[in-house]
């Protein structure tokens, strides 16, 4: 059974006043199996921050389903959905969100101590999330005293060490330079390749999907079209995602190929 499974969402806002509305969505529908490395890619207004949206439940679709490993989160309410998006989902973010009060080991640590996990096995799997994404050595520091790449490996960790379901993650080098970013990628790559890890990122970054094993491409609100990696290079993946984005339209970032 997949991990995720969207069927026709549809997503329609409507206007303050009503007179008016905006379809988001147009009876979308994929499938995120167990270790899949999924890349979900579209120009501005395609609908791609509105599915992350819906899969991560911040938002609701006007129609269709969601389920994640047999649930639908539609079905729960309050505390329940709280619940089951602490244990169930990651989350990786553009601005990283930690939280500058804590250390980094209290960061990664959260999603733990929310769900009042003993303090040794805390600090066990901290320690070993760390060690994992090449941050042990700054799990005492505070998150001003790290580097961007550094910031977003913490939150990597803290996405990933309550073992969720699936990590959502949300242009998760927008704001790195071109070594942090490919430090982050590769963790994400690490990841699904060693702890098979499922990991769904949205981007629109061509140098980003190029890490991914799967991409969708989407458009006015409906899947458009798909590309898979194979057992091809990084680099030639790279260049098949460029010709699906020429064929798309919109503009996009990270076409430059000086970094692969």
């Amino acid at each position: 059974m997949p991990v995720l499974t969207a069927q026709s969402l549809t997503k329609i806002y409507s206007s303050s006043g009503g007179a008016t509305a905006t379809r988001a969505l147009s009876g979308l529908s994929l499938e995120v199996e167990k270790g899949e490395f999924l890349g979900v890619m579209g120009p501005s207004g395609s609908g791609k921050t509105t599915l992350l949206n819906i899969l991560a439940t911040i938002d609701t679709p006007s129609s269709g389903n969601v389920e994640i490993n047999g649930v639908s989160p539609a079905k729960l309410r309050g505390d329940q959905l709280a619940l089951f998006r602490r244990r169930q989902l990651g989350f990786v973010f553009q601005d990283f969100n930690l939280l500058n009060t804590l250390s980094v080991r209290d960061n990664i640590a959260l999603p733990l101590a929310l769900d009042n996990v003993k303090a040794v096995e805390i600090h066990r799997r901290a320690k070993e999330v760390a060690a994992r994404l090449g941050i042990a050595h700054i799990l005492d520091k505070r998150t001003y005293e790290i580097s961007g790449g550094e910031q977003q490996r913490a939150a990597i960790a803290r996405g990933i060490i309550h073992r969720p379901a699936i990590l959502l993650a949300d242009e998760p080098t927008g704001n790195l330079d071109s070594k942090a970013s490919r430090e982050v990628m590769q963790a994400f790559a690490d990841l699904n390749s060693n702890d098979i890890a499922t990991i769904l990122v949205v981007t629109h970054d061509p140098f980003v999907a190029s890490f991914c094993k799967r991409i969708i491409f989407i458009k006015d609100g409906k899947v458009f079209s798909e590309l898979r990696r194979g057992h091809g290079s990084r680099q030639a993946f790279f260049q098949k995602v460029l010709d699906s984005l020429s064929v798309l339209g919109g503009e996009y970032g990270g076409t430059n190929t000086s970094r692969l």
